[in-house]
């Protein structure tokens, strides 16, 4: 890498530490001031710390493509301000030479926020997961490729799906289990929902075992679920999946479809862990036509990072709307994670066409 080329990348990385770093400081002191109170209530102050630190790699991943846009806009306007990329026109540099390491640090950048949500942020919320458990009462389990797990006092639940918006539960097993931990009965249901303050099963196969070892079972009608939470208390259970590797949650899909349970919110999760960090790249190549054109040579900070929020809010706005229509089936999960940034990298190599070299 030559002189230019490892000046540009400097400066470039020097502004999205900088922005990465605020931009996580914004994030936390917000979550800090909103959960004070219940902060404050007889948790010790490590625990309490340890908490919001492990919210840091889950932060990093959401905000780094707006650090990256930052950073590519105030540099370039920098540069263009000071008539650095003049003068390294004029010195006979290809523009598009100047350009390479910003696009080459925001693919890194994509990669490494894909090996960062895949290892380091499932830790994390694991821990944040088993802080809530133990000092703020949340329902506390596991999810794997079948599905949640979670005891309550009434035995052991395995849920294969859990969807809160119509207060329903597919693929439910109960393991009803006794003070000396034997299993006295199992209950078993494809479909339960949230009806006058319970849980009913429509039809539920329920199975009663002796302590001679016998096992009678019945199918039974309108069964009410016993033990198990309201559904505000099971969003803690539901929000395990976020835990899963893409590893894991392709392999709970594949279950969950062999089932024949519909699995299309989970899909489009899935492709998200993938697409999503690729928007760090995307902002990089974004910016760079965005920086040149707008703020030029009079571009200055404030309004680089006005452009940017524009830009990042434009981008969230078209995420959000597509994510809807996968979830309500009107468009397929691949073309609700991928939209969005088919979109924008078709904007932005459109917009670098324009660029005079």
């Amino acid at each position: 890498m030559k002189t230019v080329e490892r000046y540009i990348l400097a400066e470039f990385l020097k502004l999205l530490a900088i922005a990465l770093a605020a931009l996580t400081t914004v994030f936390l002191m917000i979550d800090v001031f909103e959960n004070m109170d219940v902060f404050m209530k007889d948790i010790p102050l490590y625990d309490s710390v340890s908490f919001f630190l492990y919210k840091i790699p889950s932060i990093v991943g959401q905000t780094s493509p707006v650090a990256a846009l930052v950073a590519t806009i105030i540099s370039l306007g920098i540069f263009s301000r000071h008539n650095e990329l003049t003068a390294m026109k004029a010195g006979g540099i290809y523009l598009m030479r100047v350009l390479m390491p910003l696009l080459m640090a925001g693919m890194v950048m994509s990669v490494l926020v894909i090996f960062m949500n895949e290892y380091a942020v499932p830790a994390s919320l694991r821990k944040m997961d088993a802080f809530k458990a133990r000092w703020l009462g949340a329902l506390s389990g596991s999810m794997g490729s079948q599905g949640a797990w979670f005891r309550t006092k009434n035995g052991i639940f395995n849920i294969r799906q859990i969807d809160l918006r119509k207060e329903s539960l597919n693929g439910l097993t109960l393991y009803v289990i006794d003070r000396s931990f034997d299993a006295t009965g199992l209950v078993e249901s494809r479909l339960v929902f949230w009806k006058d303050g319970r849980w009913l099963a429509p039809e539920a196969s329920v199975w009663s075992f002796t302590p001679e070892g016998a096992a009678v079972m019945k199918e039974e009608k309108d069964v009410t679920v016993d033990g198990l939470v309201a559904p505000d208390d099971l969003s803690s259970v539901d929000t395990m999946r976020r835990n899963m590797s893409m590893i894991k949650l392709w392999h709970y899909i594949r279950r969950l479809e062999a089932e024949h349970y519909v699995a299309d919110r989970y899909r489009i999760e899935l492709y998200g862990k993938i697409f999503f960090p690729l928007v760090n790249f995307i902002m990089v190549l974004v910016g760079i036509p965005f920086a040149l054109f707008k703020t030029g040579r009079h571009g200055a900070v404030a309004s680089g990072v006005g452009l940017s929020i524009v830009i990042a809010f434009s981008y969230w706005v078209v995420f959000a709307l597509t994510k809807s229509l996968g979830q309500n089936g009107f468009i397929t999960p691949l073309v609700a994670a991928a939209f969005p940034d088919v979109l924008f990298l078709s904007a932005g190599a459109l917009l670098m066409g324009h660029v005079k070299q």
